[in-house]
């Protein structure tokens, strides 16, 4: 006989469907070989990790040698005859197994010597299990001793992390957002309708609901909303038998109950028995003595492997026990049900038994988005096309301004100037990265009146443009009352003539250089002239005022010619105020010339300290 020793490496624990079969398809791995030859697995004694609620799928091909070596008893050779997976317990649930074999059992030959299996599903609960595996194995040794079978047991492992969605009982689909937020809700375990599945979900927004996958729900409000859940899982379960003999006979006849011309004497010992799928008794009732009724209440067996048989026995102490029928338990929900057959007949009753709560909770974090800012433009929202438009709206934010035309390029700041009409508006972000998008602006380019061309005819100067306000300029100072069609020459200078519409856009002409006719009057460009103090002792004040915009060269010259001082000066709105200091020249008569090309002026100053 095998000993335990010996048949540990037997963990063929990847061949039990005592579940439902829902893993077919597993792939041999041909490479999986042990030396010495012996009984094993690829892998050999742990499954790699699962994750809740991700899809586990994984083989194991198992290695079978035809013949190998045994160390006890004795040290000999043995044949494999056969190897049979009786049960497994401790898987997680949500997985289950499936092999390539119909019926678990395996019978090694030459070219026939791996098998293998699939773990697939997906598990529910996260934890380290630990699998123990149920066997039977036969074997006929090679030199001393008969074949020998005999039932083992060994345990493998396998490690299921929790979800990554950082709690163990559900998932969410957007668990950090902007206000509003909408997000989905999903379990973990899920049931997919089955009615041993309940579910409890609060939202932490004052709504709750009882479904295994409710709504999206949207929060609108930002903050932190604390999310719970409650899956509860049960399983069916046997919890009351009722049986009556009737007019079953097999209990009769034996040494226990004898038949005397055809009449039976006294009454079976009633007991029952609940086999599992496999075959396999899982419960064995108490006797009731001597009745024809038996009533078994208060059982509470869990149904997890069925369907389910049971059998119902006439109990003997000698002779073998009589079986007074076996029915198959049919239900599909909670209740009683009745059976009956050969005779006999009777009810049982389905109850429900939680066998696992998982709750959890997790934070549902919801961020405000800015306000939608209203754009505010300068100087207004119409200006003329030769203007521009600064649009802008408060700052503190982050930006992307838009057109017509979708993304403006480099335009990320609070404000932006614009120069072509059309609708504006821009994305506004905050630290959250939560955007909104302002209400657009339309901004419109007036158009500008024509250029105005301007020509000579004798001394005046003439324009045919009508429609629009005009005014001459002379050195680039307006001609006061000059906003007719013409204007007569007095002055030589620089014209030119701007022209305006009712809106305030305006155009200029070009400036020509003309030259005043000679019986023209001259008008003098500078009215006002004043130097003072005069006498000064080298400190004084030059003053010109008049419409000339152009400067003035300023020179002073002693009586031999020599100069003393140069210097240019800038008009400044048609009008020039210029301090000298000239404290270092020696006390005498100078001559003070101003000119430009429309202007000349000679002033004789007197210093004397």
């Amino acid at each position: 006989m095998l000993n335990k020793s010996t048949l540990l490496i037997l963990i063929f624990f990847v061949i039990a469907n005592y579940l439902k079969s829902q893993c077919p398809g597993c792939q041999i791995d041909t490479n999986c070989t042990i030396v010495p030859a012996f009984p094993g697995t690829c892998p050999a004694d742990t499954m790699p990790p699962g994750t809740v609620g991700i899809y586990y799928d994984q083989d194991v091909t198992f290695y079978m040698p035809e013949y190998f070596q045994v160390t006890s008893p004795v040290t000999q050779m043995v044949h494999l005859d056969e190897l049979k997976i009786l049960n497994v317990t401790g898987l997680p649930m949500g997985l289950n197994w499936q092999t390539n074999s119909a019926n678990n059992t395996y019978n090694p030959s030459p070219g026939n010597e791996r098998g293998c299996a699939k773990l697939c599903g997906t598990p529910m609960i996260p934890g380290f299990y630990t699998v123990t595996i149920f066997f039977q194995v036969t074997v006929t040794p090679q030199s001393i001793g008969g074949q020998t079978t005999q039932n083992e047991s060994t345990q493998m492992y396998i490690t299921i992390y929790p979800n990554p969605s950082g709690n163990s009982a559900f998932t969410i689909s957007n668990p950090v957002g902007c206000a509003p937020l909408t997000t989905t809700f999903s379990p973990v375990v899920a049931g997919n309708g089955n009615p041993l599945y309940s579910y409890y979900w609060d939202f932490g927004n004052n709504s709750t609901s009882t479904l295994e996958n409710p709504p999206p729900v949207t929060y609108t409000t930002p903050g932190n909303y604390v999310v719970y859940n409650t899956t509860t899982i049960s399983a069916y379960t046997l919890t009351d038998v009722t049986f009556n003999v009737g007019s079953n006979t097999n209990w009769c006849g034996d040494v226990e109950e004898p038949s005397f011309f055809g009449n039976c004497s006294g009454n079976p010992d009633l007991i029952f028995k609940l086999l599992d799928n496999t075959s396999n008794v899982v419960y064995t009732s108490n006797e009731i003595s001597n009745s024809m009724t038996g009533t078994w209440n208060n059982l509470n067996i869990l149904l997890q492997n069925g369907p389910y048989i049971i059998q119902f026995w006439d109990v003997d102490n000698i002779s073998p026990d009589d079986n007074l029928g076996n029915f198959i338990l049919n239900f599909t929900t909670t209740g009683t049900y009745n059976f009956s057959g050969g005779g006999a007949s009777g009810t049982f009753t389905i109850g429900t038994q939680v066998i696992n709560t998982i709750s959890d909770t997790d934070t549902v974090v919801v961020y405000p988005k800015p306000p939608a800012l209203q754009i505010t433009a300068l100087p207004n929202d119409t200006v003329c096309e030769n203007d521009s438009i600064m649009l802008f709206v408060p700052g503190g934010y982050n930006y992307q301004w838009y057109n017509d035309s979708g993304l403006i390029y480099n335009a990320t700041d609070s404000f932006i100037y614009v120069h072509s009409p059309g609708n504006y508006f821009v994305k506004i972000e905050n630290v959250y990265g939560c955007d909104t998008i302002s209400p657009a602006i339309t901004v419109n380019f007036l158009p500008l009146p024509p250029k105005p061309n301007f020509w000579l005819v004798g001394n005046t100067l003439n324009c045919n443009l009508t429609g629009y306000a005009l005014q001459w300029y002379l050195n680039g100072n307006p001609i006061p009352g000059a906003t007719g069609n013409s204007i007569n020459i007095t002055t030589t200078g620089y014209y030119h003539i701007i022209a305006t519409d009712s809106f305030g856009c305006s155009n200029s002409s070009d400036t020509v250089l003309f030259n005043a006719p000679p019986n023209a009057i001259a008008e003098n460009p500078y009215q006002h002239f004043k130097v003072y103090p005069n006498p000064n002792n080298g400190y004084f004040t030059i003053e010109l005022s008049g419409n000339m915009t152009l400067p003035v060269n300023c020179v002073i010259v002693d009586l031999t010619g020599r100069v003393i001082f140069e210097k240019t000066l800038q008009a400044n709105n048609g009008q020039i105020i210029e301090n000298l200091d000239l404290a270092q020249i020696e006390d005498g008569t100078y001559l003070l010339i101003l000119k430009n090309d429309f202007f000349q002026k000679t002033e004789r100053i007197i210093v004397k300290k």
